[in-house]
């Protein structure tokens, strides 16, 4: 299972679960960050657990993370919202 993580221009920043097979399309639409155009992604909801198209003006994202939680097992110690 892995996680788009997206931060804002403005300050904002949302999370959204990623289906399966689908992360190396968001690999390639994350690169286009802070330039012109609209990407399209499909994403999980997690209010519902059910797949909806997620419109990103990339100039209006400053920052992206994924996070493959399926890589490896979070440290005994580990913290956070994503550990």
């Amino acid at each position: 299972m892995s996680y788009l993580l997206l931060y804002g221009v403005g300050g904002w920043s949302q999370r959204w679960q990623i289906p399966v097979g689908q992360d190396e399309l968001v690999h390639t639409e994350i690169s286009h960050i802070g330039q012109e155009g609209i990407g399209r992604l499909s994403v999980i909801d997690s209010q519902t657990d059910a797949v909806a198209t997620l419109v990103i003006a990339w100039q209006s994202v400053a920052a992206a993370v994924v996070v493959d939680s399926t890589s490896q097992r979070p440290a005994e110690d580990a913290t956070g919202q994503y550990a």
